[in-house]
């Protein structure tokens, strides 16, 4: 296999053909990843979103941990929700 990238807002998603299975890369950084047996993928460290495409959920985890640093940044400021 050959290996596909794609950048998604900012960050180079990379997945590869590993030893024994494919590798996922976000920022060149390995992260581990699991398998449903409908054959859905997950991160281990992001369990909420699982789909049939590692690079679909390398990006809900990309747009979860944007979401997550502007609530950070709010809540630092003080700045309330309406």
């Amino acid at each position: 296999m050959k290996p596909e990238h794609k950048e998604y807002e900012g960050h180079r998603i990379e997945v590869r053909e590993g030893q024994d299975r494919l590798e996922l890369l976000i920022d060149d950084v390995p992260k581990r990843y699991g398998q449903l047996p409908n054959g859905s993928y997950f991160l281990h460290e992001y369990a909420f979103d699982w789909s049939e495409s590692l690079t679909e959920v390398a990006q809900r985890f990309i747009d979860h941990q944007l979401r997550a640093k502007e609530i950070r940044r709010g809540v630092a400021s003080g700045a309330k929700e309406p």
